[in-house]
């Protein structure tokens, strides 16, 4: 097990060779103990990050550092002959008996405080990442699920390769997974994606509801397209970011290679590295502008950063993130205007303490929601 714990602070610490990763991924899904070990050095890592995030935090230093671009780790690849659902991992367990015991110390007399408050961590939500099959049948993501095991169920339920089923992530969760044409796709909280096990027909379609990074395996022969919010996204070996939530405008953000996006109107519009696309809707005009990477890209690292943004805004991230109500208790509190930062990966009350250390509001908890008023 000594062995395995290097390999696992090499991972987390990004330290760790191809070789040794692809091993270290085999052993956590072949044994249930290592999949245990990861699973709290993990939680162990995160936590010693957000307090070190607390401790030394200032904005303006948090945007130059992170202007460099976002890395984002790729699964392990998986043959292309099946469907590959990789659940970013997340534990409630106890804490680590092994290693690290440096970094625990005052990690853990942070977490028992906060976790003896109201409010749940990223952690502790029970709501379940699900997918329904093209049968109806409903198909539960956990961090016991097997590579293998997925494509087995849907075998089972003797599901058609080709049609499409839905992948569904709720608050408080996020999920990475790749498509059977080896694409990789991160889905962000409150998001929903309709896809097929197997592409078998000309076109790889897909459609999103939500938030998601897409990195697209190069077919020329097979465009990969993306339907949403009646846009259509086509790309050909590309990476690129898409926000469509509900009663938001839909955001198109190029990161790699090209894209092009239409509306239901035919209106096109080809974007390269660096550039975005804005529109309500499929009906609406498609306008063009650059994006900043840092702040479309850093929800992947669990970060949220917000620049003189209004408070009704930040309200609906925090309650997709981290899966709680909150209700402002007067009108004009909407359109207060905050800085800083939202952490995932540290408990809600975190979040709500830094807002109502600014001195204009306080926060209580009334029925199970956070309750913002002015000071």
């Amino acid at each position: 097990m000594n062995d395995v714990e290097q390999l696992i602070i090499d991972k987390l610490t990004g330290q760790i060779g191809e070789e040794d990763d692809l091993r270290l991924e085999d052993l956590i899904a072949r044994d249930q103990e290592v999949e245990q070990l990861w699973q709290q050095m993990q939680q162990v890592y995160a936590m010693r990050k957000a307090v070190s995030f607390e401790q030394s935090f200032k904005v303006e230093d948090a945007w130059l550092a992170l202007q460099k671009k976002v890395n984002i780790p790729d699964p392990v690849a998986e043959p292309v002959t099946d469907t590959v659902a990789i659940p970013i991992r997340r534990s409630n367990t106890s804490w680590l008996r092994y290693g690290m015991a440096a970094a625990v110390v005052g990690v853990i007399i942070i977490s028992v405080y906060f976790l003896n408050g109201l409010y749940r961590s990223q952690d502790a939500v029970t709501k379940n990442i699900q997918i329904k099959l093209a049968n109806g049948n409903i198909v539960h993501a956990s961090t016991q699920d097997s590579l293998a095991g997925w494509m087995q169920k849907a075998r089972d339920a003797k599901v058609d390769p080709g049609a499409w089923n839905t992948l569904t992530v709720p608050a408080g969760k996020s999920y990475a997974f790749q498509l059977a044409d080896g694409s990789k796709v991160w889905l962000n909280a409150v998001s929903e994606l309709r896809f097929p096990l197997l592409f078998t027909r000309a076109e790889r379609t897909l459609e999103l509801k939500g938030e998601a990074y897409f990195k697209v395996a190069h077919q020329a022969s097979q465009p990969f397209t993306v339907q949403v919010n009646g846009l259509t996204v086509q790309a050909l070996g590309t990476e690129f970011n898409i926000k469509s939530y509900n009663n938001e405008s839909t955001f198109i953000s190029l990161v790699k290679g090209s894209v092009a996006v239409t509306n239901a109107k035919g209106e096109r519009v080809v974007l390269l590295p660096g550039e975005g696309v804005i529109a309500a809707n499929g009906h609406s005009f498609l306008q063009k502008q650059q994006f900043d990477e840092t702040t479309v890209l850093s929800w992947m690292q669990g970060l949220y950063f917000f620049r003189n943004e209004k408070l009704q805004q930040i309200a609906v991230v925090a309650e997709r993130w981290f899966d709680v109500r909150v209700q402002l208790q007067d009108a004009s509190l909407s359109g207060l205007h905050f800085t800083g930062a939202m952490d995932r990966n540290k408990p809600v009350n975190n979040f709500f303490n830094m807002l109502a250390s600014s001195g204009d509001i306080r926060y209580e908890v009334k029925d199970g929601k956070v309750v913002i008023s002015r000071n």
